[in-house]
Order: structure tokens, then C-alpha cells, then sequence
């Protein structure tokens, strides 16, 4: 118990925690006083973390971090907040995400579904796991998340934008639709959500799936252009020209100004053999461009 609390005061946590941990071992009527200590070792580091960490100086937040899963490394919050000041400094410098790596892969042993940090730990380690260039086994992971709680659609619906921007939009979609299933299930619609997830399948020649998606997000805000203009083109791109027609003589008297509504119009128009509709079309096409 002496040892402990010398090193304590020395700063080695790891060591201190050894020593707490072998007394209360030794003798029962130490135990309390033991975590008292350690508790108090614990919380000294984390809270010096939140401060360096809220003070933007995440070097020194990760280092209190380090300190304080040291001091108890059965805590999953010392962990959690670990992983957090890894993450962000890895933004700047990559070599951090192989500690973050090991961050997660330690929650993951740790955490138990009745404990109250579980869903932000599933989070991580899916996040990581994607850093990773694992996206089938984060995808396990968000699944197990989203069966937990479908409020976690939206981190889902973030994943999927991370893989948008990355134009990866197979795997995009597929956590857009996992995404998907959870608002439905908790009944909140989400416009970016399904113009986004239509834009991967459009990316992906799904042109019917992409129609659909399209679809959704009008139902959410039905006179959104940028939709109605993506529900147009995959219809005109899948080659269903009757829905083309369609959806492009609704475009051009919602948006008349939009050359482009015209000339998919007029394309449209002219599949079907309906020349002259298409002449009329392509003639305002022109009009609008100045022809």
C-alpha cells in the first residue's frame, strides 16, 4: 500500500495501480482504502485531460489520458477519452491512429452491453475499423448498433457521408440503407439522406433504386430542385423514357428557367419518336442558352 502511494506522488500510475491492486489482494480490510486511491489517482488525470483537451492543447490530453487509464485501466470512460484525443490529433498526424487502434481494440474487451458508454464504444471501434480499411467488419459492428438503438441512424448516416466524400459509393449506400432502416423505424425522415444515398446508387447505374431514393427525399421536400432535376436524370439515364417524360414535364413547369430540364426533355421526347415535342422542347432549350 506504501508503494502505491509513493508512486502516487512520483506520477507512475501504472505502477501505483500494481501495488493498490496487490494490497487489497493481501488484505481485505485495505481494499476500500486502495480504490479510494486509486479512484482519486484516476480522477486527478482525467480531469486534467478534459481541461488540456477543452483547451485545444490534445497533446497534453492525450498524455493526461495515458495517465489515467494507468491509474485504473478498468474504466472505459479514461479509455473512451483517450481514443478521442487520438482521433483528433491523428488528423494532423496519421501515426496516431495506430494508437487509436489499440485504444479500441482494449474497449471492445472491456465493455459490456448493460454498460452506459456501450453504444459510444461500438461507435469507435467502428469508426476505427473503417480508418483501418475494414468496412465489412465495421459494418457488423454498426448493425449490432443500430439493433441496440435506431436512434443511432444519424452516426450511421455520417458514416455513409464519410465514404461519399471518398466516393466509395458502394459502401456508402450500404450504410445510407442501414441508415435508412433505423429513421423508418424511429419515424424521422432525412432529406440528405436519401438525395445522398440516391446519388451513389445514380454513381452505381442503379438507376431504379436511385429513382426511388430520389422519390423519398421529394416526399420529405417535395419542391427541393436538386432532387426533382436527380430524380430526371436517373429516369432519362436508366432509359425508362415514359417516367422521363413525366418527370421532366413536371421539372420544366416547376423550374421553366432551367435550360436543362428542356433538353433532357426534348431527348426524352425524342426516344419515344415524339418529334414534335422534341422540336418544341429543344427550341426552348435554346431559347434559355441564348441559341
Amino acid at each position: 500500500f506504501q508503494l502505491g502511494i509513493s508512486y502516487s506522488y512520483t506520477e507512475e500510475m501504472a505502477l501505483a495501480y500494481k501495488y493498490f491492486t496487490m494490497a487489497a489482494e493481501l488484505d481485505p480490510n485495505k481494499q476500500k482504502l486502495a480504490e479510494d486511491n486509486i479512484k482519486s489517482n484516476w480522477a486527478r488525470h482525467f480531469n486534467a485531460g478534459i481541461a488540456e483537451f477543452q483547451g485545444e492543447n490534445y497533446e497534453g490530453a492525450a498524455v493526461e489520458f495515458h495517465e489515467c487509464v494507468d491509474a485504473d485501466p478498468r474504466q472505459v470512460k479514461g479509455w473512451l477519452n483517450l481514443a478521442k484525443a487520438y482521433n483528433t490529433l491523428a488528423v494532423e498526424d496519421s501515426t496516431y491512429w495506430d494508437k487509436s487502434f489499440v485504444v479500441a481494440d482494449t474497449l471492445m474487451t472491456l465493455i459490456t452491453e448493460d454498460d452506459q458508454d456501450y453504444g459510444k464504444v461500438l461507435e469507435l471501434a467502428g469508426k476505427v475499423l473503417i480508418i483501418k480499411g475494414e468496412p465489412d467488419k465495421a459494418y457488423e459492428i454498426f448493425e449490432k448498433l443500430m439493433r441496440d438503438d435506431p436512434v443511432n441512424a444519424e452516426i450511421v448516416e455520417d458514416v455513409g457521408n464519410d465514404y461519399l466524400v471518398q466516393e466509395d459509393w458502394a459502401n456508402a449506400v450500404r450504410f445510407f440503407q442501414m441508415a435508412s432502416d433505423g429513421r423508418r423505424q424511429t419515424e424521422t425522415a432525412s432529406f440528405d439522406l436519401y438525395y445522398n444515398m440516391g446519388v451513389c446508387h445514380l454513381r452505381l447505374d442503379e438507376f431504379l433504386l436511385s429513382a426511388d431514393a430520389f422519390q423519398n427525399a421529394l416526399i420529405v421536400e417535395p419542391e427541393n430542385k436538386a432532387a426533382h432535376y436527380s430524380l430526371l436524370l436517373a429516369y432519362y439515364s436508366g432509359e425508362f423514357w415514359d417516367e422521363a417524360i413525366m418527370q421532366g414535364q413536371i421539372y420544366t413547369e416547376k423550374f421553366p428557367d432551367d435550360a436543362r430540364g428542356w433538353q433532357i426533355l426534348s431527348l426524352a421526347f425524342s426516344k419515344r419518336g415524339m418529334k414534335i415535342k422534341a422540336e418544341e422542347a429543344a427550341r426552348k432549350y435554346q431559347e434559355l442558352i441564348g441559341g
